[in-house]
């Protein structure tokens, strides 16, 4: 071992006999947030060293087929962790400014993953080209913003493969369910998007009704609001509960064979024109496939599911067909409906249009969730002198709504604030 790996090593090892749970707050998040980055420098590092040794081949004097199999014998590492330092190590040669960004720490492991995927799917000349902007992207943006940047970026530089990727992603459908020896089941699954989306929209939904079952339990038997740790069930086990339920409402419907369509938002980003432009022929009783294959329509305009998943004009055609797409359409201002200030709760148009209207939860310091999970709040409050329309609301997840509630009079914070939950006008085609 080198003298600066001695030297990291000891100085782990003296981080590690740190005591942080009597330092101020601000230390601490200082802390977790610099190991984050020690984490990241050490991935960079691991994937040179083992380029380093994969060059030279020193697994094969032991007689080991890869680096694989001398990390799973000398580091008592699992073969699937040893195979995703291994592949990252292969990933970064190929892209330096990415290497570069790991080994200061300011991007991960997984944002490697997707940079890899882009590359693969435009080519090494395309993908050299914009190398630089995607990799800033991925230390200004939170990652799931990066992660649809780069899905636009792919669509764009390759609009007919994106159609084939997703041909494809929907031929690798598929679904499994077994029994074990106990009577037991387990569930696997591949879902396409469209049905993934109706899928995982009536799971939350039902998980959403059993999460309020088990808090008015608790509630009743503890006489206050239960901390999560105090429900009787925990997430995982309400959705298996869910899917039961789901099981258990299928069998109890006595209708048609065809139950119609589904209930799914396909929220449409683009050109009123366009959608326009297919709905002419899609309603029209005379016309034929042939009309919708001679429809001139851009090929770089960006769809998504309600979601933010990007998919491609194939299925927007697909939604239209099945009945399933609600159209959002834009005012100059950027807002989509407007009600005015009489009304005091939101109206599930309203509540569909803010979701269009933003990516996920508006929570200040950073949340994930969208869709269905989301409730519609009053920026201003309502008590306060707030209208009721889409230019005073906001999605927010039933955790982050409540902690705005309890929160409202608290000073401001100096922890970065989340300001791209806005969709911004997307790119309608040439």
């Amino acid at each position: 071992m080198t003298s600066e790996l001695a030297d990291l090593e000891h100085y782990l090892d003296v981080a590690n006999k740190a005591n942080f749970h009597g330092l101020p707050g601000k230390t601490k998040a200082e802390s977790l947030l610099a190991v984050s980055r020690m984490r990241n420098k050490l991935d960079a590092l691991d994937a040179t060293v083992i380029t380093a040794f994969e060059a030279t081949k020193e697994h094969v004097v032991e007689g080991h087929a890869s680096c694989i199999g001398w990390l799973q014998h000398h580091s008592r590492d699992h073969g699937d962790p040893a195979a995703l330092r291994r592949r990252l190590a292969r990933r970064v040669r190929t892209m330096p400014q990415a290497q570069r960004a790991l080994a200061d720490g300011t991007i991960t492991a997984r944002h490697i993953d997707v940079l890899d995927k882009a590359r693969r799917a435009v080519g090494e000349d395309g993908f050299a080209l914009a190398e630089d902007a995607l990799v800033d992207a991925a230390v200004i943006r939170r990652f799931r913003d990066f992660a649809r940047l780069v899905e636009y970026f792919v669509h764009e530089v390759s609009p007919r493969d994106a159609d084939q990727r997703e041909q494809q992603r929907y031929e690798d459908r598929y679904g499994s369910s077994s029994r074990t020896l106990d009577g037991d089941g387990k569930i696997d699954a591949w879902m396409p998007a469209l049905a993934f989306t109706l899928w995982q929209d009536e799971l939350e939904r039902l998980m959403e009704a059993e999460y309020q079952k088990d808090v008015a339990e608790a509630t009743d038997r503890l006489g206050r609001r239960p901390l999560p740790s105090e429900l009787a069930r925990t997430t995982r086990q309400r959705r298996v509960d869910a899917m039961e339920e789901m099981a258990r409402r299928s069998a109890a419907y006595t209708g048609a064979a065809d139950l119609g369509p589904a209930n799914l938002t396909l929220v449409v980003h683009g050109s009123a024109e366009l959608v326009a432009r297919l709905l002419a022929v899609l309603l029209d009783e005379d016309a034929t496939i042939e009309d919708l294959e001679h429809l001139e329509i851009p090929e770089r305009a960006i769809h998504e599911l309600d979601d933010g998943t990007v998919v491609t004009l194939n299925t927007l055609v697909l939604a239209l067909l099945t009945g399933t797409v609600r159209g959002i359409l834009y005012d100059p201002q950027g807002e989509i409906l407007r009600y005015g200030p009489a009304r005091r709760l939101f109206t599930p148009a309203q509540a569909q249009a803010l979701r269009a209207k933003y990516r996920r939860c508006c929570h200040p310091y950073g949340c994930d969730r969208t869709g269905g999970r989301l409730q519609t709040d009053h920026i201003t409050e309502h008590q306060h002198g707030g209208p009721t329309d889409t230019a005073n609301g906001q999605p927010l997840c039933g955790t982050h709504n409540r902690w705005k509630t309890n929160h409202q009079n608290d000073p401001p914070t100096d922890a970065p604030i989340d300001r791209d939950q806005r969709r911004t006008q997307p790119h309608p085609g040439p």
